[in-house]
């Protein structure tokens, strides 16, 4: 949740365009970190799977979010983030709709395409995107700058300085001690950002 609040935080702070896109990594690092943070063992296989399907309605409540917009489905993931681990309200049916009225979403038509086909088809193409980029940790950025570079920078455990220092190229990924993936950017002049 502090990486997004980052994100947010630098798309705000910086001078140049950037497009951004959280996309959720659900894989038995993210939910044995998880249950660490809970102080729960990760050798209990029942907890591990009870969390693993907290994470995928998780998941799936944000893509359905997203489908009303992207503004609105990232409001609804941190709303819910805060609700699950500021507060420490547990996840529930009441909680997801509470978070949705008061992130302004349509709540039936949310509430039909939670479990629906094209959030799950949307968890398997972030699921997708992530492995080609070989994620393997929550709390990592991708970042694009096709102005300058045919590939983007990995980020894993990234802070806003160093974030705003590579967006605003006070950092050379060429020679500065960044972690480093080759991948050919897609889309046209914008500096582009994918968290993980």
């Amino acid at each position: 949740m502090q990486d997004e609040h980052n994100v947010l935080r630098l798309a705000n702070d910086s001078d140049k365009q950037i497009q951004f896109q959280f996309v959720p990594l659900l894989n038995i690092n993210v939910v044995q970190r998880a249950l660490k943070s809970q102080g729960i063992k990760a050798s209990d296989w029942q907890a591990q799977n009870r969390q693993s399907q907290t994470l995928y309605r998780v998941i799936l409540d944000y893509k359905a979010a997203l489908f009303q917009g992207k503004k609105r489905g990232r409001n609804f993931l941190i709303a819910l983030q805060s609700a699950m681990l500021k507060t420490k309200q547990h996840y529930s049916e009441t909680l997801v709709k509470q978070v949705a009225r008061d992130c302004k979403i349509d709540l039936d038509m949310f509430m039909e395409d939670r479990n629906g086909h094209l959030a799950k088809q949307a968890f398997q193409a972030d699921q997708r995107l992530a492995s080609e980029m070989n994620i393997t940790e929550a709390s990592s950025a991708v970042v694009f700058d096709c102005d300058q570079y045919d590939y983007g920078v990995l980020l894993e455990h990234f802070n806003y300085d160093t974030l705003f220092d590579l967006v605003n190229g006070h950092l050379d990924p060429f020679h500065d001690d960044l972690t480093q993936r080759t991948t050919n950017c897609a889309n046209g002049n914008t500096a582009q950002l994918h968290v993980l």
